[in-house]
């Protein structure tokens, strides 16, 4: 029996063949595969921090992913919020070890509402903190509060003056919220 063969219309199809038409006639064909160049693309989608601080902007951050890769903390500052649907995906790619890691708003007009679910040390429990009226900072302290490698935190600027926060983190011993009222 013979196989069936179908072209298809992905990335890396030969539907996306561009020939290259010079004065009339073919002269070659891209044959680059779309997938290859897509795959170049998302290594930019990585901001690495290591410094002890760093202020986020929409141009420079906004749908990327921002690596805290520093184990004596990172104070994250984000924009101004304008409810532009921005998102800001911050993840821990370091245990904190001393200080903390803090993510804040930049003004105090703004603030947060969401929650983060945390998995609690020691069994299968997992503790849910909602964010408080007025909450405008997130404290990963490496212990109680979260701070552990692979920690996610996701931010959306919804509207003037307001981040939806959803927050994926691991926590030790005596659990508490990291949402607080600081700015």
């Amino acid at each position: 029996m013979g196989a069936t063969t179908t072209q298809g219309t992905g990335p890396g199809s030969a539907y996306n063949i561009k020939p290259l038409v010079f004065n009339g006639s073919v002269k070659s064909a891209n044959l680059a595969p779309m997938a290859v160049q897509d795959n170049l693309a998302s290594e930019s989608k990585l901001v690495r921090v290591s410094a002890s601080a760093v202020t986020l902007t929409a141009a420079d951050h906004a749908g990327r992913i921002v690596v805290l890769d520093r184990a004596a903390g990172v104070t994250v500052t984000l924009p101004a919020s304008v409810g532009n649907g921005d998102v800001y995906t911050i993840v821990v790619g370091t245990t904190v070890t001393s200080n903390n890691d803090i993510v804040k708003v930049a003004n105090t007009s703004d603030s947060f509402v969401g929650r983060a679910l945390a998995c609690a040390d020691g069994g299968s429990s997992v503790n849910g903190w909602e964010v408080v009226s007025g909450d405008d900072t997130i404290t990963l302290n490496g212990g109680t509060k979260g701070g552990y490698a692979g920690d996610t935190i996701q931010i959306m600027d919804i509207g003037g003056n307001l981040f939806v926060v959803n927050a994926f983190l691991n926590q030790t011993a005596a659990e508490a919220t990291p949402f607080s009222a600081t700015v």
